[in-house]
């Protein structure tokens, strides 16, 4: 049936979910300090970000938590790295990147 789920997979996406949510969160937190925005406007900015580089959301957050810190990249992909600095910092901070 269309409608049927397979309760392997569902576990192992609500498993990662539930691992992205703590980078999420700190992201969303930086975001919400820089631009001084409520949670869900600083959420749409990391998912519009995300939406414009095609690169996940935990993804988009690992980055911003990693440029935050000060830590090494947060992709292995250099390019996609690169991408999504440029587009957090137009978003966040109002820079072209």
């Amino acid at each position: 049936m269309a409608g049927d789920v397979d309760p392997a997979e569902e576990n192992a996406q609500l498993r990662e979910a539930l691992a992205s949510r703590p980078v999420i969160e700190q992201a969303k937190g930086m975001v919400m300090l820089l631009r001084g925005c409520p949670a869900d406007e600083a959420f749409g900015v990391l998912v519009t970000v995300s939406q414009l580089t095609n690169v996940k959301l935990r993804d988009v957050a690992a980055v911003a938590v990693a440029a935050g810190s000060g830590a090494g990249p947060g992709l292995s992909d250099e390019d996609a790295e690169r991408t999504v600095r440029a587009e957090l910092c137009r978003h966040v901070l109002g820079g072209p990147g």
